[in-house]
């Protein structure tokens, strides 16, 4: 079995999910992980795929789909990974304030430097100019918690925002 990891960005419209899928289900193909969303009118998707299929034969089949949606499309071999992380602890970091320059670049940097591995984001600006951002985060066994949110206060501060750090509630599927 192949695995493949699969990029396709366009103008969002209604049907790209369930054409995507079909192709992907003619080719006896398995969908492992998603992540799929629409930002200012653009529709992104993110999978992770198993196929017999080789991925010359996974492109083909998805090419009628990416010209009848006018999508671009990428797709990739893919190397198995274990779901999780064992030796991390799973931690979200939740900032808003004012909309200007830098913010997720200064966030993000502190977290970089603390080996925090960025598993998801996501943000949202308001009508009134409020920014608001989130990162799941994974946190190297021994980080310093306290220590992180500490910094992560500081930088926000410094561009006016609110943030906090906290433990990640784990949901059982």
């Amino acid at each position: 079995m192949n695995q493949f990891a699969i990029a396709a960005m366009g103008s969002d419209q209604p049907g790209i999910v369930a054409a995507v899928g079909e192709a992907l289900m003619e080719l006896g193909g398995n969908i492992d992980d998603s992540s799929m969303t629409i930002l200012g009118g653009h529709f992104a998707m993110l999978l992770v795929v198993q196929a017999e299929a080789e991925r010359e034969a996974v492109q083909e089949q998805l090419a009628d789909v990416a010209g009848r949606y006018d999508l671009l499309l990428e797709v990739r071999p893919s190397e198995r990974h274990a779901l999780g992380d064992t030796d991390r602890d799973d931690y979200v970091v939740a900032a808003y304030g004012p909309d200007k320059p830098g913010l997720v670049s200064r966030l993000s940097r502190v977290l970089a430097d603390a080996d925090a591995n960025i598993n998801d984001f996501g943000s949202r600006l308001g009508a009134d100019h409020t920014f608001a951002m989130w990162f799941n985060v994974s946190l190297a066994e021994g980080t310093d918690v306290t220590s992180l949110g500490l910094q992560l206060s500081e930088a926000g501060a410094a561009l006016d925002l609110d943030v906090r750090l906290y433990r990640a509630e784990a949901e059982e599927l």
